[in-house]
């Protein structure tokens, strides 16, 4: 019996010699063969870090969580998500967490509130609010639908029509056109992209524009604002976002991750939901302040917008 293994093991040996190479590996060789597998263990290391950041971050434990997007960082430096979740998580500490349950840091951040038109059945002063981090850079979103929301304040005279248009810039036809009716007090409305329009694709950049249409006959006096999103995919997110979370846990981390839509659709959601929820209302009190929308903090979500047929 051991001559027989000795026999087998020996004809594995020289099957296995007939596959090498007759001339010695190359020094070229030898160090891409280094390099491929120093790659796959900074990779390995870079999506540890970053699920060990996201874990922590979901405790609240912001400075253990800061120090692990930091290593991350290091192994792919200026890394979109390791630096947005460093940004985001550094801002929980030095606003600290027990006042401030939830904050978002945009990579430009800005507001240019002047960048529509106050349209003719708007008083002086004021404007439709975007719920947007900025308007010196895209919002990101995981959604393949994203859902949109604007302050419609008081008007002075009642609007005809509301309009949101989404475009993606490489094409004439937008992607999605729709005309609403108009709401009868001030409020925060939303428009969701419905599922039966075109997904958004993965790094591709839209423009939005939402417009109070004040005289259907004369579009110029329309009060309307303007922004753009990118649909991005952070592996990492997706991966804790399967392990067991609370809807908060979820907005916190959406949030850290810098993807400013969903974060903040899930917490209007749980508004919607749990109105009277003191949490739910702080941590949507936090999200808004922190990118300066404290005008509407307090504002109602109104059950708007319905197509018009």
């Amino acid at each position: 019996m051991d001559i027989m293994k000795y026999k087998f093991w020996a004809s594995c040996m020289l099957a296995a010699l007939a596959f090498l190479p007759l001339e010695p590996l190359s020094m070229t060789q030898v160090l891409a063969t280094e390099s491929v597998y120093q790659l796959a263990q900074n990779r390995a290391a870079y999506t540890q870090y970053m699920q060990l950041g996201y874990s922590e971050t979901k405790r609240r434990n912001y400075r253990k969580a800061l120090g692990y997007f930091q290593q991350a960082e290091r192994l792919r430096p200026g890394d979109r998500y390791a630096t947005a979740a460093i940004r985001n998580v550094t801002s929980y500490i030095q606003r600290g967490s027990a006042r401030n349950r939830i904050a978002f840091v945009p990579g430009k951040p800005g507001r240019v509130r002047s960048a529509g038109t106050r349209g003719s059945c708007l008083e002086i002063g004021q404007s439709i609010i975007p719920l947007t981090p900025t308007d010196k850079e895209a919002q990101r979103t995981t959604a393949e639908h994203p859902t949109f929301y604007f302050y419609i304040p008081q008007t002075s005279t009642k609007p005809e029509a509301l309009e949101f248009v989404l475009q993606d810039d490489n094409s004439i036809d937008p992607l999605y056109k729709e005309t609403f009716k108009p709401v009868g007090q001030n409020g925060i409305v939303s428009v969701t992209i419905p599922t039966n329009k075109s997904s958004l694709q993965i790094g591709k950049e839209y423009s939005w524009t939402f417009s109070m249409i004040c005289d259907l006959a004369n579009r110029d006096k329309d009060s309307y604002t303007e922004g753009k999103i990118v649909r991005s995919q952070d592996e990492n997110l997706a991966l804790q976002l399967k392990e067991p979370n609370t809807d908060l846990d979820r907005a916190v981390l959406f949030a850290t991750a810098g993807f400013w839509e969903d974060s903040l659709r899930t917490l209007a959601n749980l508004r919607r939901q749990r109105p009277n929820d003191p949490e739910v209302q702080k941590y949507w009190e936090d999200l808004l302040n922190s990118v300066d929308i404290k005008d509407v903090v307090n504002k109602p979500l109104l059950p708007c917008c319905t197509a018009q047929r």
